[in-house]
């Protein structure tokens, strides 16, 4: 580890005086304007923005640096030059460029349990840049308005990186905030005096032209091309051109606002796992979308923060960076995003202690270590993964690597991070909680806000409809001794697992319920494989399916929508049985798999009824989702603690929605 020739330390905001916290970049620019201006001109200074002062003086703070980190470029950080090159990538290696998929050649981890804890240095690092010249910028401030002495250093100080909640209950009707996508931003000045500005999140321009690794990509299913080869700059569904004229903000904001309600339930279904589970496999189910320790028959799925992660980036991106791995840094929306996935990840940690991936996990008796399967820029293939383990290339003030264990919030071997977050739900993610009892019932609130609450919703659905659910009695050994049985209700989602390498580029599939006389039609839900083009040799081989990873993820159905088929076909008073309204459920939905910009890969038609899709039409087996199924679970209530999350218990298969077959709709799908 301490090889190491030059480094640039990652120590986040070290030395202003205390922990404070990242605040929505909402509140930021409306409540601390001095804070919020600092943030944009630092942000703008960092981009090496032609209007701001060129005082960077680190080229590994710069932000053309920094998101080079992520993806392409594909070389070496300047804030880690490292004299250990043995697992370097190389872009003329066979080794790397050979196998099917190839070498992913930036340094992030995406499908491994230390997803989250590498994202988190990885943030400290734009807050520490910005931080630092907010600081100066603030110093020649008060230099030249010394009335203003006291106010902006204080400001600067206590600047932390913004985050952005992309779940919060206003963005279905809303969508993204204007300050995200706003060519200009008004800021405050010495004296109080606004000032209009270039906004840093709208984009970021290529410093120094377009790195020479940059390739366009272009998607066959609409003839759209992302120009990366020669956009000067990042966009959000951009025209199909070379010089776009910008972001398409209104298909943009169309996109996430029809998405934002899904995201919720996910994020409200990542605090439902039960307080009994297994420690290593529970953070694998959390932590990342690949969830190695998971068996073919695995079915138990409460979806993970990076799968929920990964329907972000589709959300923002369209035809431009945000929708592809190896570009997705240079937007700065990539930050704020990142910033709400580390948020997450710190009311997770406090509510669920004592999860942790520690050195692998254990199935039938055997023991087995957590792995890198596609390699990174300074990772071999299948290196092995250790709590203790370097997040390259981030490096501690000693010289070490930060490790995963250093980067937990509240961890025996956590290091200083200076940022909190504000309370939220009661909880303070820097404070660790005095109780269970504390833990639990935070859980709930956070369930609740997020929209999980399936106390309430057993409460609104007319119990004699629903009684022919399926649900085990009191005596069942899966209920805690503690809990009762919540009689006549079950929750419901969909079980996705998906080949990751099956279209060479990021796509979708999306549930979509076909509408009733009693719920109109909708999306109900989104499972994104995020994943760069793979342009290795035999890029389009069948073998890729074979050994290829799969993405898994879930989709909660509303108890709304599963009450408006139960009324639309009838319930228990009309003698329907649960079978029979499980085969009604699947009959409503289709599937589909589409591209960055919406557009249909494959469809298929859910239940017994629907018409068997012919050979000829059929989608390959290569791209054909690996399994869609409907599952359900019992739910138990506390029975004296009514501040107590709900337990989920007795999860159901209940088989393949789409058992007639997948219809091909783009020769990419033959």
């Amino acid at each position: 580890m301490s090889s190491s020739g030059y480094y640039y330390p990652v120590v986040g905001r070290k030395g202003t005086g205390g922990v404070f916290d990242r605040l929505s970049i909402e509140t930021l620019q409306k409540d601390h304007p001095h804070q919020f201006s600092l943030f944009i001109l630092a942000f703008l200074a960092i981009q090496q923005h032609p209007s701001a002062p060129q005082v960077v003086k680190e080229p590994a703070a710069t932000y053309m640096e920094i998101a080079s980190i992520h993806g392409k470029p594909y070389h070496e950080w300047p804030g880690d030059r490292s004299k250990d090159t043995s697992a370097d990538y190389s872009a003329t290696d066979k080794k790397d460029t050979d196998p099917v998929p190839s070498r992913f050649g930036g340094y992030c981890n995406h499908g491994a349990v230390v997803f989250p804890t590498w994202h988190r240095p990885y943030v400290m690092l734009v807050e520490q840049s910005i931080g630092n010249i907010a600081e100066l910028l603030a110093h020649d401030i008060e230099a030249n308005n010394p009335g203003e002495n006291g106010v902006w250093v204080k400001a600067a100080k206590e600047l932390r990186f913004p985050y952005w909640d992309w779940a919060a209950p206003g963005v279905a009707e809303n969508g993204l905030p204007p300050v995200l996508y706003e060519n200009t931003v008004e800021v405050v000045t010495a004296g109080g005096r606004k000032q209009t500005v270039d906004n840093p999140l709208a984009f970021f321009t290529f410093v120094g032209g377009i790195p020479p690794d940059f390739t366009d990509e272009t998607d066959d299913t609409t003839g759209q091309t992302a120009y990366f080869s020669k956009w000067t700059r990042t966009y959000r569904y951009a025209a199909s051109s070379p010089n776009p004229p910008g972001s398409n903000i209104e298909a943009l904001q169309t996109k996430f606002k029809a998405g934002a309600n899904d995201l919720r339930r996910r994020v409200a279904h990542l605090f439902a796992f039960n307080d009994d589970e297994d420690t290593a496999t529970t953070w694998d189910d959390f932590s990342n979308h690949t969830a190695e320790s998971k068996r073919e028959m695995d079915f138990v799925n409460r979806g993970s923060i990076e799968g929920i992660h990964d329907t972000v980036h589709d959300l923002i991106g369209g035809n431009g960076q945000m929708n592809n791995p190896d570009y997705a840094g240079f937007d700065p929306i990539f930050f704020l995003h990142h910033t709400n996935v580390d948020r997450l990840l710190a009311l997770w940690e406090w509510c669920y202690t004592e999860y942790w991936m520690g050195e692998g996990y254990t199935h039938d008796g055997e023991s087995y270590p957590w792995t890198q399967a596609r390699g990174t820029y300074a990772q071999v293939y299948n290196e092995q993964l250790h709590p203790a383990g370097p997040l390259q290339p981030f490096r501690t003030e000693d010289g070490e690597y930060w490790t995963s264990d250093q980067a937990r919030f509240l961890g025996g071997q956590s290091y200083p991070k200076y940022y909190s977050f504000p309370e939220f739900q009661g909880v303070k993610v820097d404070q660790p909680a005095q109780s269970l009892q504390e833990r639990v019932e935070a859980r709930k609130r956070i369930q609740a806000y997020y929209d999980f609450d399936p106390q309430t919703k057993a409460k609104q659905v007319p119990k004699l409809s629903w009684k022919h659910m399926a649900v085990p009695s009191q005596n069942h050994p899966g209920v805690p001794r503690t809990h009762n049985v919540i009689p006549n209700f079950r929750t419901f989602m969909v079980h996705v697992k998906l080949p990751e390498h099956a279209y060479n580029r990021s796509y979708s599939f999306q549930l979509i319920h076909k509408g009733n006389p009693h719920s109109s039609a909708q999306v109900v839900g989104t499972v994104t494989v995020f994943t760069r083009p793979d342009h290795s040799p035999c890029k389009a081989c069948a073998k890729r399916r074979a050994g290829g990873s799969v993405v898994r993820g879930m989709i909660p159905i509303p108890t709304e929508l599963i009450h408006s088929v139960i009324k639309t076909h009838g319930g228990a008073e009309l003698g329907m049985s649960f079978a029979q309204t499980i085969a009604h459920i699947k009959k409503e939905f289709t599937g589909r798999l589409v591209d960055a910009n919406g557009s249909g890969l494959a469809q298929a038609e859910g239940g017994l009824e629907a018409v068997k899709v012919s050979k000829d039409k059929a989608a390959s087996r290569r791209v054909t989702p690996v399994e869609i199924s409907l599952v359900s679970t019992a739910v138990a209530e506390h029975a004296s603690e009514q501040n107590h999350p709900v337990y989920l218990f007795d999860w159901q298969h209940h088989e393949n929605i789409f058992s007639a077959g997948w219809l091909a709709t783009h020769r990419d799908s033959v």
